[in-house]
């Protein structure tokens, strides 16, 4: 889920509908001014439409003056005092070791002690990810006892030694596993949720979005290797789309009540389930062509698309019913992108569900926040 900007779907790391797109897995579907208050992110801390739920947000690393690495002034404002911040701070190398991204590599958003410190003051927890983007380098990993047991020790040392809550982690490509590397991989999370435990620290897994059984991924499963919170990567839709069909929304509002029901019957203790949500946009060209969807667009990148506005009529008539997301099309390219009052939108379907964790990817660049 720690996704690259402005990827192409052939490099992307998306939710399980690129899978449904690729495979044809049918069970499965797959983070201002005034002014701005409709259409970019709204400053201060969340107030009465993230009331009883615990936010969560991504961040990830990036090189000086990438956009992502606005990322520490967005949560300054406290979004998440109560919740918890989560930054990418280890990769999966093609060797199947885990290698530590550090500010003295010249990243933002990276592992320092003043990262840590920062992030630690503004936000009650705090879960670094460790992220895995394809299916050798997830193999490399959970395939080898060596790998499995260095990563463990690795990754549980720096969360035991900085203080930190836990981990989070983030191995994706899921739809290209095999039964074995599922297999290892479940082997792995027991493994590394029994060293965090003896230390008292939790561990987070990013789970693909779904809305039924599939052969690759078992919800359950994962959660009984001691998870303690399983966390859904609802979006990516769009990678369903049918061919000849105009790109589906990131989120419609119907597919992620799907999602999150089956998830709820999978793992029904609300306090182990997390709902990811979308703050970036899309383009595609029109008709939907999966195999040049630009994803991941954050919002100062996004007010750069041609046809872009921020006029109250214009973002009404572009305002999808089906989604709550923006959406236009200009010369031959579809432009889609999630604001504050489609992230309500989403929101308002997990709240009434029964909800009580949701988390956001991902900061950086101005991508649009909660209302309130």
């Amino acid at each position: 889920m720690l996704r690259r900007a402005l990827y192409s779907v052939a490099a992307s790391a998306c939710a399980v509908a690129l899978c449904t797109a690729a495979s044809g897995a049918a069970a499965t579907a797959g983070h201002r001014t005034a002014t701005r208050d409709t259409v970019g992110s709204t400053a201060g801390k969340p107030a009465a439409v993230t009331a009883g739920v615990e936010l969560e947000t991504w961040l990830y690393p990036g090189s000086p003056g990438d956009s992502q690495c606005s990322a520490p002034s967005e949560y300054a404002d406290n979004r998440v005092i109560d919740g918890a911040l989560k930054p990418e701070y280890w990769t999966v190398t093609g060797k199947g070791k885990v290698s530590l991204e550090t500010t003295a590599q010249g990243l933002c958003n990276a592992y320092s002690a003043a990262d840590v410190a920062d992030i630690k003051a503004h936000s009650a927890y705090q879960y670094p990810t460790v992220s895995g983007m394809t299916t050798a380098d997830v193999h490399a990993l959970v395939s080898s006892s060596a790998n499995r047991k260095a990563a463990v020790t690795q990754l549980t040392s720096l969360v035991s030694s900085a203080g930190l809550s836990g981990v989070d982690v983030d191995l994706e490509d899921y739809w290209s596993w095999s039964s074995a590397d599922f297999g290892n991989y479940l082997t792995f999370l027991g493994q590394l949720a029994t060293a965090l435990h003896a230390d008292g620290k939790k561990l987070l897994v990013d789970a693909p979005a779904m809305t039924a059984d599939a052969s690759f991924y078992n919800y359950a499963a994962v959660s009984a290797e001691g998870v303690d919170e399983l966390e859904i990567m609802a979006y990516d839709e769009e990678f369903d789309t049918a061919p000849g069909d105009t790109c589906l929304p990131i989120t419609p509002l119907n597919w992620l009540k799907q999602v999150t029901q089956y998830a709820q019957s999978q793992v029904p203790d609300p306090s182990r389930l997390v709902i990811g949500l979308p703050s970036y946009g899309i383009s595609s060209p029109d008709p939907c062509d999966l195999n040049n969807v630009t994803g991941n667009i954050q919002y100062s990148q996004m007010e750069q698309s041609p046809g872009f506005s921020t006029a109250p009529s214009v973002i009404a008539a572009r305002r999808d019913p089906s989604s709550g997301e923006i959406r236009w099309i200009d010369n031959g390219t579809l432009y889609d992108y999630v604001d504050s009052t489609a992230l309500d939108d989403k929101l308002a379907v997990l709240t009434s569900l029964g909800v009580t964790k949701v988390s956001v990817w991902s900061l950086g660049g101005g991508n649009p926040w909660f209302s309130g």
